[in-house]
């Protein structure tokens, strides 16, 4: 785990099937595992569009891997947000 601001891959598989309370957990770089009061799990990248904080949506967990989700969070941070919502 990276020290510092921007803490990365906090969260590991056992700790995310042993979660059940409603509630968002950060795995670190704006990724964030979302727990519903129904007790659906799915993924959300949190960034700044046109100055604007936006949650965009990646997958239900049952769809996507912790690894996966990391993968994706990634890769939509690389190619910037300048090209969303254009």
């Amino acid at each position: 785990m990276k020290s510092g601001r921007h803490p990365e891959k906090l969260l590991s598989s056992i700790k995310i099937r042993n979660l059940s309370q409603p509630g968002r957990y950060t795995d670190g770089n704006g990724l964030y595992l979302v727990v519903d009061p129904s007790s659906a799990k799915r993924w959300v990248l949190r960034t700044v569009i046109k100055r604007k904080r936006t949650d965009i949506g990646l997958a239900s967990i049952s769809l996507v891997s912790l690894a996966e989700a990391r993968e994706e969070a990634a890769k939509l941070r690389k190619i910037g947000f300048h090209t969303l919502g254009s």
